[in-house]
């Protein structure tokens, strides 16, 4: 491919590997610095018929950045900045590339926070966030980054660019276009330019509630506990006991090792006596921590899934499935079930609070490996859940998306999504080949 007319704008060539292990072979990299140059990037894939792929920091797990030669990398890297702090109307623009972790500091020393904070916000960029409408271990309070996006610029894959939203806490004005993007994984369009809604940084003084549990089950049945009496934490996070030993393993944690692993809890200091009454009987040992202790202990549930990686230097496959509060139980209960039917462990780590569920599948036969994802995906759907909560579709689990949709909504509703994608990308250069595009071909091939 002759790439001249876009010499100007900073390329090269390489291959690279996403945070899953797949490898991404394109046939160029391009890294534009600004709007005008993803514009040039986007109307020359377009007039070549070439398939682009929008790249942040790599943190994908599902395939969404997946592409063998014939696609062109767009890494958006170079467009990090943050072009406004706005403390009256509280929300924040910036750039895609910029890294999640350097904006929290940013704000942090303003006063301020986004609330949103995906296990991987030291690595990855608030496009990709937005991108995945990526979760975190705030979301049992605060939910994902689709509740904080208020407005987005983005380049069409015609090469238009158009703005949608308002910085504005409401807006009746019309379709909700900004949450069509939010989540899209690229396959709309590329983002260039974002409004977050920002809070002040609370002054409530917070605890962090480390719990050793006795058993596996006894992570669900606190959950639900803390629903019954109506105490909703900041945090709500569980690594089960295989994680545990990875952390101290790999990264030297220090934490107690117990069969039913560790649930952290972070809540305000007057509510710890009523956290403390639904962990009675269900935890062997219990540490109330405050300050440094408290972002050690988080700082090691953000590291998790470094630590389990470490474990195995194959391909591993990080599950990402939600099931409702009330089933959580039941879905512990199965995947030790599915555990044992394969003869394997999972490393389940959880923003458990809201029911985000994450076993890792390390399991050295390929077919093995993709039968039990599979069968923990369907036993989500089964349950009245989603096979992804945060990680998003990619082509990982395109057919499983496929199966939950037309079980749960039917399958007008996957037509409509697929629709979309046709309007919007009528040559099918963006991202193609993944997410909605892809869960629909499988749809339409089954019969």
């Amino acid at each position: 491919m002759d790439f001249t007319e876009l010499k100007d704008i900073e390329q090269k060539v390489e291959e690279r590997e996403d945070f899953s292990g797949e490898k991404v072979r394109p046939l160029a990299v391009f890294f534009p610095k600004d709007e005008d140059e993803v514009v040039r990037i986007v109307r020359f894939a377009k007039k070549n018929r070439l398939p682009i792929i929008p790249w942040g920091q790599g943190t994908s797990l599902t395939g969404a950045v997946s592409c063998d030669k014939n696609c062109i990398l767009v890494d958006l890297s170079k467009m990090n900045k943050i072009l406004e702090i706005n403390d009256i109307d509280w929300y924040v623009r910036v750039q895609p590339g910029i890294k999640l972790i350097d904006l929290f500091e940013e704000l942090e020393k303003k006063g301020f926070m986004l609330p949103p904070d995906p296990a991987s916000f030291f690595l990855c960029s608030v496009g990709g966030a937005v991108a995945e409408s990526s979760g975190g271990m705030k979301g049992v309070r605060h939910g994902s980054f689709r509740e904080w996006v208020l407005s987005l610029r983005v380049v069409l894959p015609n090469g238009e660019v158009i703005k949608v939203g308002e910085p504005l806490r409401k807006n009746r004005a019309g379709y909700d276009l900004v949450h069509l993007f939010v989540g899209s994984e690229g396959t709309l369009g590329i983002v260039t330019e974002i409004w977050l809604r920002i809070i002040p940084i609370p002054k409530r003084k917070m605890v962090m509630i480390a719990a050793m549990l006795k058993d596996f089950e006894s992570a669900g049945e606190v959950i639900v506990g803390l629903r019954k009496n109506k105490i909703l934490p900041e945090l709500s996070e569980y690594v089960d006991a295989d994680v545990v030993k990875a952390l101290n393993k790999h990264l030297s944690a220090n934490l107690k090792e117990t069969e039913g692993g560790m649930l952290l809890i972070s809540i305000e200091e007057d509510s710890v006596d009523d956290v403390l009454k639904v962990l009675e009987g269900k935890a062997v040992d219990i540490k109330i921590a405050e300050g440094e202790e408290a972002e050690k202990l988080y700082s090691l549930r953000s590291q998790a899934a470094i630590a389990v990686k470490a474990e195995s230097n194959k391909v591993f496959y990080a599950e990402d499935i939600v099931v409702p509060v009330s089933k959580l139980p039941e879905a512990i209960r199965r995947l030790r079930e599915i555990g044992e039917k394969y003869n394997t462990k999972f490393y389940v780590i959880s923003h458990i609070g809201d029911g985000n569920l994450h076993p890792n599948i390390i399991i050295e036969d390929k077919v093995a490996r993709e039968n039990a994802f599979e069968e923990i995906a369907r036993m989500a759907i089964e349950l009245g859940g989603s096979v992804s909560g945060e990680h998003g579709i990619g082509v990982q689990k395109a057919k499983l998306m496929a199966e939950q949709i037309v079980k749960h909504n039917g399958v007008s509703v996957l037509d409509l999504m697929y629709q979309i994608k046709k309007l919007i990308d009528p040559d099918d250069i963006m991202n193609p080949d993944k997410y909605v595009e892809l869960a629909y071909k499988f749809l339409t091939s089954r019969g």
